[in-house]
């Protein structure tokens, strides 16, 4: 029984991230936070967010996943 606790524990800790603010994914994408926003909020988002109360957070894989699909087809 105790070890079943332990393991439990243990996977919450490893799924906890740190979740990123607007601020911050708007200095990742060099836009501003108003951009982040309004992509986030749209009827259909082009970039996903979490919320949090009034607050919106995002993942950084969400991040990565926006990045991806905006330079797939982009010859390098």
């Amino acid at each position: 029984m105790q070890l079943d606790r332990e393991h439990r524990i243990s996977a919450e800790k490893a799924s906890i991230q740190r979740l990123l603010g607007p601020a911050d994914v708007a200095k990742w994408l060099g836009v501003s936070s108003g951009w982040v926003r309004d992509h986030a909020t749209r009827k259909e988002p082009r970039l996903k967010a979490v919320k949090v109360g009034k607050l919106l957070r995002f993942r950084p894989e969400d991040v990565e996943a926006f990045l991806r699909t905006c330079t797939e087809g982009i010859p390098n």
